[in-house]
């Protein structure tokens, strides 16, 4: 056997013990998929550059509508946006001046993004900011016939708050499984070679336990905004001796759970000690991480959702050298988009703070020369109905939704297809719940790829991806990511 290939096999246990054969697939056609991985292995053995997808999820769904307007060109104009909307919850024309874009690609049309998204207009303008339209998902291509006379398949509890979110962060909308596409993700590029010296898990959370990040061999690591929280040692007489006493507590359990002879031992008991050993050594790293010295003397707005992003800054900024890791995945959140009432101010403040937190990442990312590294997306449950139910908007369907990115996002343009917003027209199934011409599965293959997923993998990654695209065709691709 060549000495390279023998290495690769034992440094990585033949591919983390099979893990592309975890990720769903079954007997032998699991071993086939093996051998195929073994293949992008041998073809992408190094990941010698660095990469981050930030995922940002608005939860509540957010109301589209008032995120993206059209202006004029076309058939699609200001008017029409009223006349769907009605006065209760459209934007005056005068307010959407400063936010203005002209997409280069977009045949003359002029939109307005919402007067609260100043700063990302701008990042748009400059070419730095992408907006995707009306994507959302599908198990399938539908056409409005196809969904009245329901000869087209339609995701699950459409929408559904809890069913919609999740939908959005599997991107398998037929699926029962939990596992995330991020988790996927992590799951494929870990397996081609990518971090193999960390011990902290490529995929963080600063937004606690979401489906997203969730994989079949990568475990999601979750800490809170400014780092590690460490052991609790609340009520004790001394934090310090204490902390250390709880320590060691858990390290007992933990040896005590791996030796064979104990006779208590058990699979939940050891599966607790090996998660509270993974917790501890990854809180460790990142304590140790936040300790040290940092380029980033950005000011943090003083929003929840901004602390997230900063704390994503710092672990950017020294996830190779302190961490080892070539490829992060991070998942943000921001909640209170459920607008069924007063949309106006409350969406308007919210939109504040997604553009507050964007246009501060942007500048952090500046300061460590890592804005051609990290691309940051938007999610949400679904968009919202383009009638109004008097001053609010209820649970849509297909939503607009950003990019933000460097040299690798090519920005400045907007991506899939507006729809058409007519109440009633053919995109519409009832008070402007529009059907979505972009599926999840599209949006986020274009992420992987940039990721580094070998194409023979996105099958694994999305199962339905060819229900939408053809990998090997980039004329079939939405071509975001330059």
């Amino acid at each position: 056997m060549d000495d390279n290939l023998e290495s690769i096999i034992s440094r990585r246990s033949f591919l983390r013990r099979g893990s592309c054969a975890a990720l769903g697939m079954g007997g032998l056609l699991a071993q086939l998929h093996t051998l195929r991985v073994t293949n992008a292995v041998l073809a992408n053995t190094a990941f010698n550059d660095y990469r981050a997808l930030v995922c940002l999820f608005m939860f509540g769904g957010n109301d589209s509508g008032n995120t993206l307007i059209p202006i004029s060109g076309g058939n699609q104009n200001y008017s029409d946006y009223t006349a769907s909307r009605g006065n209760a919850v459209s934007l005056p024309l005068n307010t959407l001046g400063p936010t203005t874009i002209n997409p280069g690609n977009g045949g003359g049309r002029s939109f307005a993004l919402h007067p609260a998204l100043s700063g990302v207009a701008n990042l748009f303008n400059q070419g730095h900011a992408a907006v995707l339209a009306n994507v959302g998902s599908l198990v399938e291509p539908l056409t409005l016939a196809s969904y009245q006379n329901r000869s087209g398949v339609r995701p699950a509890q459409l929408f559904s708050h809890n069913s919609q979110q999740e939908l959005w962060q599997v991107s398998t909308a037929d699926a029962t499984g939990r596992i995330g596409w991020g988790g996927r993700v992590a799951d494929v590029l870990q397996s081609c070679g990518a971090n193999p010296d960390a011990t902290v898990s490529m995929n963080i959370s600063l937004a606690g336990s979401n489906y997203f990040l969730r994989g079949n061999q990568v475990s999601p690591y979750a800490t809170a905004p400014g780092g590690a929280a460490g052991l609790s040692t609340s009520g004790l007489a001394s934090a310090t001796d204490e902390r250390e006493a709880i320590r060691a507590a858990h390290a007992d359990l933990i040896a005590l759970q791996h030796n064979p002879n104990y006779s208590a031992r058990n699979e939940i008991t050891k599966a607790y000690a090996d998660i509270v050993d993974r917790s501890l050594t990854s809180g460790a790293e990142v304590t140790t991480l936040f300790s040290k010295s940092t380029a980033l003397t950005t000011p943090v707005p003083g929003t929840g959702l901004a602390q997230q992003l900063a704390t994503v800054a710092r672990l950017i900024e020294r996830g190779q050298s302190d961490l080892s890791h070539n490829r992060q995945v991070f998942f943000v959140s921001i909640g209170g988009f459920d607008t069924h009432n007063g949309l106006i101010g409350p969406h308007a403040d919210r939109l504040t703070q997604v553009n507050d937190a964007l246009v501060y990442f942007w500048n952090a990312l500046g300061q460590i020369n890592m804005r051609n590294k990290v691309t940051t997306f938007t999610a949400s449950d679904f968009g919202r109905t383009q009638v109004s139910n008097g001053d609010g908007s209820d649970h849509g369907w297909g939503g607009h939704h950003l990019i933000m990115g460097g040299d690798q996002v090519d920005g400045g343009k907007l991506y899939g297809s507006f729809n058409d917003i007519t109440v009633g027209g053919p995109e519409d199934t009832g008070n402007g719940r529009f059907i979505p011409s972009t599926s999840v599965d599209a949006y986020s293959f274009e992420l992987a790829r940039w990721m580094g997923v070998p194409d023979s993998e996105m099958s694994t990654v999305f199962p339905n991806l060819a229900r939408f695209l053809d990998v090997a065709n980039p004329t079939t691709h939405l071509g975001f990511m330059a």
